[in-house]
């Protein structure tokens, strides 16, 4: 087990305003082959928190080789890493861990609160590359891995960055990050003809 994220004495931190952890627990790039197609690599970036999913646990965010961002649960990571075998018992989740594409295994995917954690990271390293930390006007273009077979690009356009109850300039907040950003197109790619 990496950590069991409910645990008091093994509290996880994250960096203030965000969900993700300040620790790697000495995981971060390491790389996955992906189980359905080979020729395709996934290199761990980070961990973030625990959000309102069923499964639980730490989520953790992988790029590939093509610069596709996916999400991976803390449960099937760890079957993945070998660092549990499936059938075993996990302490955090009260469940077994399942074996890939076995009963309730999720795999590589990424949900609202995935995607929603994406764009945060990539607006955060905007700010810093901006003077006076506001967003100026721009856009985005992120790859994506929804789910096995579902690898999709989108267009993310700034609006503004302005809170809109208060008026207030820059609105650094993870709340209200969608109101920000509009995906103004998303278009399904093809892993094996991407670049």
């Amino acid at each position: 087990m990496i950590v069991n994220p409910y645990a008091e004495r093994q509290r996880v931190i994250t960096y203030g305003g965000t969900r993700m952890i300040q620790e790697t627990f000495g995981l971060v790039g390491a790389q996955i082959q992906d189980l359905k197609n080979p020729q395709r690599v996934w290199t761990l970036q980070g961990f973030y928190a625990p959000c309102r999913r069923g499964l639980g646990g730490l989520r953790a965010k992988f790029l590939d080789q093509k610069n596709f961002t996916t999400f991976l649960n803390q449960r099937d990571l760890e079957v993945l890493i070998g660092m549990v075998e499936p059938g075993s018992y996990c302490e955090w989740s009260n469940k077994e861990y399942p074996a890939p594409y076995e009963g309730d295994w999720y795999g590589f995917m990424m949900d609202e609160d995935d995607l929603l954690d994406d764009l945060y990271t990539r607006e955060m390293f905007l700010r810093a590359q901006s003077f006076t930390g506001i967003l100026m006007a721009g856009d985005i273009t992120r790859r994506v891995h929804l789910e096995d077979g579902v690898d999709v690009e989108e267009l993310q356009a700034l609006l503004w960055d302005t809170d809109p109850e208060t008026g207030l300039t820059p609105d650094t907040r993870l709340e209200t990050v969608n109101r920000r950003w509009s995906r103004v197109e998303r278009i399904r790619a093809r892993w094996d003809r991407m670049r």
